[in-house]
């Protein structure tokens, strides 16, 4: 069986994509970044192991997906971070199209709740216009130490984290 499939159990993929994951998380955290080395690295090492399995159309496929599906997010400024992307796009090797999709779905899905949490918790829900324009643009105006910053990397582990181990959105 393809290692594609959600058999239930812990495939040698989910450990890398846990250990990306998780320092990602700690640098998201940390430094608001993702760094280059370990998206690209991440996507490189998943090419090498999709050579075991599925093939690397396969893996490339899930990288294709990944950034078609997460780039909107950050062209159109969606909250979405270019690091995010990329980190999607490393899963995507890994787990290919189908669970890049639907990981990437889950992350749209989460994001939103997630970042309204965080601007109640924060303070800066004014009403919902003003929160959803400041988690789309910048505001003119507003000093970059009054911003908020929706460490983003969180919310695309837990939507990988759901599409990996439940059904939600297979097809």
């Amino acid at each position: 069986m393809p290692f594609w499939h959600n058999t239930g159990a812990f495939q040698p993929n989910d450990i890398a994509v846990v250990a990306i994951c998780s320092v990602a998380i700690l640098t998201d955290l940390s430094r608001h970044r993702v760094p280059n080395a370990l998206t690209f690295g991440g996507m490189g090492l998943g090419l090498l192991f999709s050579l075991g399995q599925a093939g690397p159309l396969f893996a490339l496929g899930g990288i294709a997906l990944a950034f078609a599906t997460l780039f909107p997010g950050w062209i159109f400024g969606g909250g979405v971070r270019a690091g995010d992307v990329k980190l999607m796009m490393a899963v995507g090797a890994f787990y290919g199209p189908e669970m890049a999709f639907r990981s990437s779905i889950a992350v749209y899905a989460l994001a939103i709740p997630f970042s309204l949490v965080v601007l109640v918790v924060k303070g800066k829900l004014g009403n919902a216009v003003v929160a959803a324009r400041a988690l789309v643009t910048p505001l003119p105006g507003v000093p970059e130490s009054e911003r908020v910053v929706v460490p983003f990397v969180p919310v695309v582990a837990a939507g990988i984290l759901l599409a990996r181990t439940t059904g939600v959105l297979a097809w």
